[in-house]
Order: structure tokens, then sequence, then C-alpha cells
């Protein structure tokens, strides 16, 4: 038996939550509309990343070194997602996503441009979750057509 590839393992773990969500939300909005399969999404991805959030409460309300360490880079010491530290000082945390494998496995199945902004708008309720119930305030702007890499976050004190 050869040697376990646990980053290849990670990423294909994290594609394949990319199509299980891109399913989902086909499912959703073949039966009840665009609206409500975002709206569902969102609702289901907040809640998933408070339970994450919970974890990061300790780190507020400006510890955002902590805070950076135990979110940006996770999990795997920021491999998959690449994130770029615009700031990271005592008034907040910038950082810009270089890499989403959630993105790249949407691209590489065909979906369309504007059926990509609704997933990365979907996806991105799970950092609005975790940054609530850990107590910090968060801005982020999900990637547009035209732009390289993907999300980019501004976390600041509640």
């Amino acid at each position: 038996m050869g040697d376990y590839d646990s980053q290849g393992a990670l990423y294909e773990a994290n594609k394949e939550r990319a199509l299980i969500y891109l399913a989902i939300f086909r499912e959703i909005q073949k039966r009840h509309g665009k609206e409500e399969a975002i709206d569902v999404m969102r609702t289901a991805l907040i809640k998933r990343g408070q339970e994450f959030g919970n974890t990061l409460k300790h780190f507020a309300p400006r510890d955002f070194r902590g805070l950076c360490d135990s979110f940006a880079y996770v999990p795997d010491g920021g491999k998959m997602f690449a994130p770029e530290e615009i700031r990271c000082d005592g008034s907040g945390l910038e950082l810009k996503m270089k890499k989403c494998p959630l993105k790249e496995a949407w691209q590489s199945s065909g979906v369309s441009d504007e059926e990509l902004k609704t997933l990365l708008k979907c996806a991105s309720a799970m950092d609005v979750g975790t940054m609530d119930a850990a107590g910090f305030a968060l801005k982020i702007k999900t990637w547009q057509p035209g732009e390289e890499g993907c999300c980019y976050l501004e976390i600041t004190e509640k």
C-alpha cells in the first residue's frame, strides 16, 4: 500500500462538498425557485458556520492574529484557500482568498458565471455564521466575473 495523500484527500473531500451543494441547490431551485434555494442554503450554512464560530469565541473581541491563524489557515495551513493577509492588526483582519476548492469544483463542472456567483453567495453564509458566533463583525465580498482568486473578507470588532 502506498503513502496516503492526505492533502489530495482533503481537496477531493472539498470538491465533493461543492458538488453536493450544487446538487442540493439545483434541486431546491427546481422545486421552489431560485430565491428559496438561496434562502435555504444560506440559512443552513449560517447555522453550520455558527457551530465552528463557537470554537473561536475566545479570540473576541480583538485577538485578530489568533483568529486569523485558527480560521484563515484551516484546515491545511493555508494551502487550500491560499489566504493573502492584507491586514492583521489590533483593529481588524482583512483577507483575500486566492484559491477556493468550491469555486474550482463548480467551474470544473461547467456552471455559468451567474450560477457561480449565486453558489458563492450561498457558501459565504458559512463565514457569516462563523464570525457572528465568534463575536466578530464581517464584511464579505464574494467573487465576481473577471476577478482573480475568490472572496475578500474584512473582520472587525463587533
